[in-house]
């Protein structure tokens, strides 16, 4: 070392003489070493009853000194597996990381280097400083000047800590009754704060919303039980994301934090508040952060809600304003506030689960009703239309017989009831059997497929009008409300539309295959004759077609009358439609 630097060295020892108490030692060490070689989070150890006890530290330009020293499990400050290397082996340790100890975000402004420095005396350690640093060149530069300086203050520090133990030791026996009568005040603060949390509690027991509560909690739970800053946080695990929702600036005023959104950081403070029910994590000399950025340093406290064996949510709490120290009340209170908390959270998402519920339930019970009412409205036509789709014809896609004898069974009620007209068609293709004969029964197939399409199109354009294959080449066609005029401009259309779809048919005079059509229409009575012959016409009972259902019956004469009309028009040349109406003269009755 040159002239300079050890005149600065003589300065330095001077200047540590000086000092009064080991406080202001330790505050003028730390700062030298700070100044003079660029270091920073620093902590001062001493060996005290063969444990290693921290003294005094420098983070981000705040000094603190502990009395009494803090054993390293509770100072959580350093890293225990350098210090204890160093301790072992007397030698400085080096250790480059990419972020300082306590940092809980990496750091993008460069490498770290983390530094132990044992202060030894007689081969012994008696002391430690550990800091980092980022200019870890400028350090090595000047490191036998650091060890000069340790050498020289070795057997001061060695005194200092026999001073302060002697002090400790008088202290204590000054301060017993003080410490006593301390807790006499601390039990009726922590008595104080108890009667607070039930009325906090009760004030959080009436709020509406999660939203509330959690403004209220954190509001109020800073002005009841006299904590400096405090913040609630939600967790889904699923996402491993952690939410906020209401908290404390740096300048101590209640803000929003809804829009804060993180992962859940992988912290030792953090998972053991996560990993421990009802039990409050207290780190002292801890980074105190606003969102993720570091604001101080002081002691930090959490405490994780849970719902059943499930974690919610946590309740971080921090002394940044006050500085004040965190005692056993403190955390206890916290500790029932925290189960307070979560509690009420959980009943607010309970009532708001049910709110949700009912107001579905609600919802679909309108909609029900409303649909019920429509249905029941609908019934009855939706029953017809289901018989319709299951009493099909399988070729013609039309309806089938049995669809036509339940149909016409209901039309002939309602005419009779109503004392309204019912119009009944018979359709039958001319020459049919030929027609299969000459070209096939495939053939005739597609011809009946589509004489029916041609004549489901007609009745499906006539208001009540309902078209069935009867059987064979026969179809019929019911028209309820009908006029005898009505029911041959049907007829007509249907005798028309065959000749249209021009269908050869080479053993038809018409060459063409062509469809011949009887009707008839009537209003039904009780008094309708049944008993049926035929006098005035050559026709025999079985040329008549007899419903197999409805034969027998009153509303058997409409099928009759109709059936008969059909006979008129192929004697009179087929390709024609020939309506009756009531009173025929056809029918003798």
């Amino acid at each position: 070392m040159n002239k300079e630097s050890n005149r600065e060295l003589d300065k330095l020892v001077d200047q540590l003489v000086r000092q009064a108490n080991m406080s202001q030692w330790c505050q003028a060490l730390l700062g030298r070493l700070k100044d003079d070689f660029h270091l920073s989070n620093m902590t001062f150890m001493i060996e005290q009853d063969n444990e290693i006890m921290a003294v005094a530290s420098c983070v981000e330009n705040t000094f603190q000194y502990y009395s009494p020293a803090l054993r390293l499990d509770d100072y959580n400050g350093v890293p225990l597996g350098a210090i204890q290397f160093a301790r072992d082996n007397g030698q400085f340790v080096r250790t480059y990381v990419n972020r300082p100890y306590k940092a809980i975000w990496y750091d993008d402004s460069g490498d770290w280097c983390q530094l132990v420095l044992p202060i030894v005396m007689h081969e012994r350690p008696v002391g430690y400083i550990y800091a980092e640093t980022n200019k870890p060149e400028y350090f090595e530069a000047r490191i036998q000047e650091v060890e000069q300086f340790f050498a020289v203050i070795a057997s001061d520090v060695s005194a200092r800590v026999l001073l302060k133990e002697l002090d400790s030791q008088h202290q204590c026996r000054q301060t017993a009754e003080a410490e006593l009568a301390e807790r006499n005040k601390s039990l009726k603060q922590y008595l104080k704060l108890l009667k607070n949390l039930h009325e906090l509690t009760l004030v959080l027991s009436k709020v509406d919303t999660n939203d509330e509560l959690f403004k209220t909690a954190v509001m109020l739970g800073r002005e009841k039980l006299d904590i400096d800053r405090m913040a609630v946080f939600l967790i889904d695990f699923e996402k491993n994301e952690m939410r906020g929702t209401y908290g404390t600036d740096p300048e101590g005023q209640l803000v929003c934090r809804r829009s804060f959104c993180s992962a859940v950081p992988d912290h030792p403070l953090v998972n053991e508040a996560l990993s421990r029910k009802d039990h409050v994590v207290v780190k002292e000399n801890a980074p105190l952060y606003y969102g993720t950025q570091q604001v101080g340093t002081g002691w930090n406290a959490m405490i994780a809600m849970w719902n059943g064996d499930r974690c919610i949510g946590w309740i971080a709490a921090d002394n940044l304003l006050n500085r004040k120290p965190i005692t056993e009340h403190d955390k206890q209170i916290l500790k029932l506030f925290g189960a307070s908390l979560a509690q009420q959270i959980v009943i607010r998402q309970q009532n708001e689960e049910l709110r949700q519920l009912n107001s579905e339930l609600e919802g679909r019970v309108a909609r029900r009703t409303q649909e019920l009412m429509s249905t029941n409205a609908a019934l009855e036509t939706a029953n017809k239309k289901l018989a319709l789709w299951s009493m099909q014809d399988g070729l013609t896609q039309v309806s089938n017989r049995r669809f036509f004898e339940e149909s016409y069974r209901e039309a002939w009620l309602e005419a009779l009831e109503d004392s309204t007209s019912l119009g009944v068609i018979m359709l039958d293709i001319d020459h049919f059997k030929a027609f299969n004969d000459y070209y096939g029964h495939l053939q005739g197939d597609q011809c009946l497929k589509q004489i029916a399409h041609m004549l489901k199109i007609i009745t499906d354009k006539t208001d009540g009008a309902v078209l069935s294959r009867f059987g064979g080449e026969e179809f019929v066609c019911i028209l309820p409300r009908c006029s005898q005029q009505q029911l041959q401009a049907l007829a007509n259309k249907m005798v028309i539309g065959a000749r249209k779809l021009k269908l050869t048919h080479e053993k038809s005079a018409y060459g063409v295959v062509t469809l011949t059509a009887g009707g008839c229409c009537m209003v039904p009575s009780k008094s309708s004759p049944t008993n049926n012959t035929y006098k005035d016409m050559d026709i025999t009972a079985q040329q008549v077609v007899q419903p197999a259902v409805l034969h027998g019956t009153e509303s058997s004469v409409l099928i009759n009358k109709a059936d008969m009309a059909l006979y008129q028009a192929k004697k009179g040349g087929r390709n024609q439609a020939y309506i009756v109406d009531a009173k025929s003269c056809l029918l003798e009755l």
